[in-house]
């Protein structure tokens, strides 16, 4: 009831419960009402956690496309809990935890429109940047309508549907370059950490291969021995 409240935003649920059939911390009672739907939801999350930026979330109903996209993302250098980063999607208020098609357009949209901004600023290692980088340690929602959607498996936990992926991307795209502008410090600041997320990953992937050739040398036999 209350993951409904969040996606539908704006609703009010009322929810009631007989004391005797609780058995854990759930209410007897509560109201359930986010105007701000995922922010709100998102908001909960972090509460207590050190953020780079402030949220970047928002909502977008395409009529003519026939669906609705809604989304709150922000990042954390300490990471969200026991996870460094999390993405928690749902298609038509159904949760997708294997995520899909919905999850692929929300990390390409955000990789492509930070990787442009560093060009707009003239940071040239932003051509560093992947998607794993962007997500890396970000807390996301996302949800999407859409019509007839479909899915992987009888479990309906990964969205396949294409349309869902076209649709997260144009949704997105304006809002977080603007988003970015509108903001330049801390647009610098999300571009320098997942700059720094980049380089860390190669600086890992290079200490692998140093340690994988090191590893070689040593397995080398003599020459006399080579033909043994």
């Amino acid at each position: 009831a209350r993951s409904k409240a969040y996606l539908f935003r704006g609703v009010e649920i009322r929810w009631r419960c007989a004391p005797e059939r609780i058995q854990d911390k759930t209410p007897a009672e509560a109201t359930f009402h986010f105007p701000g739907g995922l922010a709100d939801y998102l908001a909960e999350r972090v509460v207590g956690i050190e953020t780079v930026t402030e949220t970047f979330s928002g909502r977008i109903e395409r009529q003519g496309e026939g669906g609705a996209v809604e989304w709150a993302v922000t990042w954390s250098p300490a990471g969200f809990g026991e996870a460094d980063g999390f993405i928690q999607s749902y298609c038509n208020t159904v949760p997708t935890p294997e995520g899909g098609t919905h999850e692929a357009g929300f990390r390409a949209a955000l990789t492509r429109g930070l990787k442009a901004y560093g060009e707009l600023v003239g940071e040239k290692r932003a051509g560093l940047i992947t998607a794993d980088d962007v997500i890396a340690q970000a807390g996301a929602l996302i949800s999407v309508f859409v019509r007839n959607p479909e899915f992987q498996g009888q479990t309906k936990e990964r969205l396949s549907s294409s349309e869902a992926q076209r649709l997260v991307e144009n949704a997105l795209r304006d809002p977080f370059d603007h988003w970015l502008t509108a903001s330049p410090k801390a647009a610098r600041l999300l571009l320098e950490f997942v700059v720094e997320r980049a380089e860390e990953r190669l600086k890992r992937r290079k200490d692998k291969e140093v340690a994988r050739a090191s590893a070689t040398r040593k397995l080398r036999l003599p020459g006399k021995l080579a033909d043994c």
